[in-house]
């Protein structure tokens, strides 16, 4: 195999991997409405946009900070 066939392969293998990601959020139950962090009501706007939301706005953008930090630190 050349780097082109490689690269092909690995592209086809993350798309399989994002479709079967997508799919299995699909099919959770939508949220009940109360962060799973805090216990704060999560906003309307928010399960409007997001039926599946598990978290609040503040815990959200938490918890995507903390999962960028990891990425450019390495897991702590």
């Amino acid at each position: 195999m050349d780097e082109i066939d490689c690269a092909a392969e690995r592209i086809e293998n993350f798309n399989s991997s994002a479709l079967q990601a997508v799919l299995s959020r699909m099919s959770q139950a939508p949220s009940n409405g109360i962060c799973r962090s805090c216990g704060a009501p999560i906003e309307t706007e928010r399960l409007a946009a997001n039926p599946r939301a598990r978290n609040c706005c503040e815990c959200a953008a938490e918890e995507e900070e903390m999962a960028r930090r990891a990425k450019l630190c390495g897991p702590r």
